[in-house]
């Protein structure tokens, strides 16, 4: 097999300046070439790949030329730059031996790759300049494919010409619109310069507009030119076995020294900035998730899956940093604490609009994640009200193996807000875990047991088909009454750990969206230098899968509720069933529950219980005014999730725009009115945040005294220059719809629901 390899290698050597005649080659040497570093480096990824992942696939096993095409589509993520004849040049030309040179630790299909990429996007980019001194016509009907990542590249130059005139046209459009709200900041009593330069600098006429647009347009893609040019060895070298990586799974990857220590800083999570987690998507900076308690969570306008489009600060451009390398991205949003960073935001729920975000930069601890609770008291026909008790949870925490976040627990901190509920004599508990998107496994088993007497958490199969059982142990309950957990799409890992748990054990009911992430694998971090003591670099490997107790798989299902709403996340690329390579959902055996407990149901049969609850729900869902409200909201957002194309002419666009803007504005005051209907609560807190808090404003204190300036106040703002603000503008009371209708179904299970054919009667205090 191996001479067979050899002399396959020979013969593409031999044939390639043939396989090249339809593509001239280039004769100078490569712009970058494979150090022993770098090819030790990809020879003991390959290794841990191969040996180490779930699957025990070798790289011959994989399809080499669609991992070419991963490579190519890594460099040129909208299928821009490159011809569909260098896909199948480069495919013919590689992929019957690319398994030999990567194993061998050769980058050279890399760097061949990647020198026609700067060939592609120089030409394209000399082609664009030229365009732009020719006349347009803006108002020239057409539309244009928001997202080509699954396209084929164009099949000639004279498509891809055609193409490229759509997506000039559009950029030019786009780019013109943000202009026509220069950017505000209601929050700062005083501007900066920078800001109040920008706002009188800001063109007003269609004219100085069109110009000013043709400029930035121009700018942008030169800046992909510099900075693909400007890319080293090590750079390329991630990109490519990154795509090797993706071929096994989504969360497998090649961690260079940056990035481990990006990765080491996030773990850590102690870095300033604006707390939240960035990822490359499609050459955008993408905001993977919002860490509890940072200024990203703060400010209440950012989501997981919008595009950081721009960023500045008081006292530089905002600039233009899609196609921008992410690490470079992130060095420009980081900075010294308690300064502003700008941040131009393209929303994952409406990707025509932007709006513009002033962020005070600051450190994200451990204590902003901690747990903590609420006393609701809820309605409960003419004159009475039952108390229920909700914890928010944002995150599993714990000590770590170095020791970090010690004192901290999940578990210890969630019982002790329960003691303080059962002390409010609560009747019933809501655990909120909308936004966690995991933690560490210990905590999920132990916070499962809080709620079990002992019983099976979790089972983890590694790649050898061996399970194991992770199981509660400790007999003692913390809270044995109704219990609901309340998920959604954000839900993720030890979330839906627990959450799958407590179903199996029906002990708690969940409530939320129809079903959870689904991300049901583990990852182990293979650190180089166990290899070669210079090497600080790793490879970071899905290694085992995690099952619930009944032996289904938690992957790409996720765990599906009980009783489900309609979710903004309803239509959004959110989960696991949306990412590539994602491992399948399967089963293993199902291990014993010794003891069920069937949510509490003496009577009739806990499938009963939830029937009754979800007919009420589903009742008030169909006749509560503030349910149609909410469903406005899910349309909207669905509506934009499905368009997969976008006009180009200027007044069209224009129009949409105006017209969006006008439907947030009015749901925006009918979000104000709704919130006066807000149940009474009461906050509960863990001693140690209490003491926090103390700490905090004695500081603040000492720091103000003396000074009255406006600018000691740290603030968050943001303006929206088009169409969507995402609805949750700081200055508006929060309304929590999902959370208010599940306190409801924990009053009605209190209330011992009544039978599906007489239900659905609205308790006094529904309709307010």
């Amino acid at each position: 097999m191996k001479i067979s390899k050899l002399l396959t290698i020979l013969t593409v050597a031999l044939c390639s300046a043939l396989l090249a005649n339809a593509i001239p080659a280039k004769l100078s040497p490569l712009t970058m070439q494979t150090t022993q570093k770098t090819r030790n480096e990809t020879k003991y990824v390959v290794f841990c790949m191969e040996r180490a992942h779930y699957q025990r696939s070798n790289v011959q096993d994989l399809d080499t030329r669609e991992f070419i095409r991963e490579y190519m589509s890594s460099l040129d993520f909208m299928h821009l730059f490159f011809l569909s004849e260098d896909l199948q040049h480069y495919q013919d030309l590689f992929a019957p031996t690319i398994d030999i040179m990567l194993h061998q630790g050769t980058l050279l299909p890399a760097f061949t790759i990647y020198d026609r990429f700067l060939e592609r996007a120089k030409e394209r980019v000399n082609w664009i300049e030229k365009r732009l001194e020719e006349p347009f016509d803006l108002n020239q009907e057409g539309l244009l494919e928001i997202d080509r990542t699954k396209q084929d590249w164009p099949a000639s130059m004279t498509s891809a010409d055609e193409l490229w005139e759509k997506r000039i046209r559009f950029d030019i459009v786009t780019q013109m619109l943000t202009y026509d709200n220069p950017e505000k900041d209601s929050k700062k009593k005083k501007k900066s310069e920078k800001e109040i330069k920008d706002e009188t600098s800001t063109p007003k006429t269609f004219e100085e507009k069109f110009a000013k647009a043709k400029e930035d347009v121009l700018k942008r893609y030169t800046r992909i030119l510099e900075n693909a040019q400007k890319s080293d060895s090590i750079e390329i070298q991630e990109i490519y076995l990154n795509a090797l990586c993706s071929m096994y799974d989504p969360h497998s990857s090649f961690l260079s020294e940056y990035s481990l220590e990006e990765f080491d800083i996030a773990v850590r999570n102690s870095l300033v900035g604006i707390g939240a987690l960035l990822q490359d998507k499609d050459g955008y900076c993408t905001i993977a998730e919002i860490m509890p308690g940072g200024p990203a969570e703060r400010c209440k306008e950012l989501k997981e899956g919008d595009k950081i489009v721009a960023v500045g600060d008081d006292n530089t451009e905002m600039t233009d940093v899609i196609g921008m390398k992410l690490r470079k991205v992130v060095k420009m949003i980081r900075g010294d604490k308690n300064t502003n960073v700008r941040l131009k935001i393209e929303p994952a729920l409406n990707p025509s609009a932007t709006y513009t975000l002033t962020l005070v930069r600051d450190e994200v601890k451990l204590t902003t994640k901690l747990a903590k609770a609420s006393l609701y008291e809820i309605p409960n026909g003419e004159n009475k009200t039952v108390r229920i008790g909700v914890i928010d949870l944002p995150a599993f925490y714990g000590e770590n193996e170095n020791g970090q976040a010690k004192g901290f627990s999940t578990t210890k901190n969630v019982e002790e807000l329960l003691l303080k509920l059962k002390e409010k004599n609560v009747e019933g508990i809501i655990l909120d875990m909308r936004r966690n998107g995991g933690g560490f496994l210990s905590e999920a088993v132990d916070l499962a047991g809080l709620f079990i007497e002992t019983g099976p958490v979790v089972q983890v199969r590694d790649a050898s088909g061996k399970s194991n059982i992770l199981s509660d142990t400790n007999s003692k309950v913390v809270w044995d009454g109704p219990l609901i957990v309340l998920v959604s799409k954000l839900s993720a890992s030890a979330t839906e750990i627990v959450a799958g748990a407590l179903k199996n054990h029906e002990r708690a009911i969940i409530v939320g969206d129809k079903n959870t992430h689904g991300k049901g694998t583990v990852q182990a971090v293979y650190h180089l230098e166990n290899f070669e003591s210079d090497l600080k670099s790793a490879a970071k490997v899905t290694v085992q899968k995690w099952y619930s107790p009944s032996g289904e798989s938690i992957q790409v299902k996720g765990v599906n509720a009980d009783i489900a709403f309609p979710s903004i996340y309803d239509d959004m690329e959110i989960g696991e069933a949306n990412k590539d390579y994602a491992l399948k959902w399967d089963t293993i055996d199902s291990t014993k529950i010794s003891k069920l407990y069937n949510y509490g149901v003496t009577t009739g049969s806990p499938q009963d219980l939830i029937a009754k609850l979800r007919f009420e729900s589903d009742n008030r869902r169909a006749n509560l005014d503030e349910f149609k409200f909410y469903q406005e909201r899910v349309n909207f957002a669905s509506e934009k999730q499905k368009q997969k194309e976008l006009p180009i002419a200027y007044e069209v666009r224009k129009n949409k725009v105006e017209e969006d803007k006008k439907f947030i504005d009015t749901y925006e005051e009918k979000l104000k009115e709704y919130a006066s209907q807000n149940y009474t609560s009461e906050e509960i807190l863990l001693e140690s945040a209490i003491e926090l808090a103390k700490e905090t404003e004695k500081a603040k204190a000492e720091k103000s005294e003396g000074d009255t300036s406006e600018e000691n106040s740290e603030t968050v703002s943001s303006t929206s220059d088009s169409d969507d603000s995402d609805f949750d503008d700081d200055d508006t009371p929060k309304f929590d719809i999902q959370l208010r209708e599940t306190l409801r179904i924990m009053r009605d299970w209190l209330n011992k629901p009544v039978p599906v054919s007489v239900a659905g009667v609205a308790l006094e205090g529904d309709t307010k």
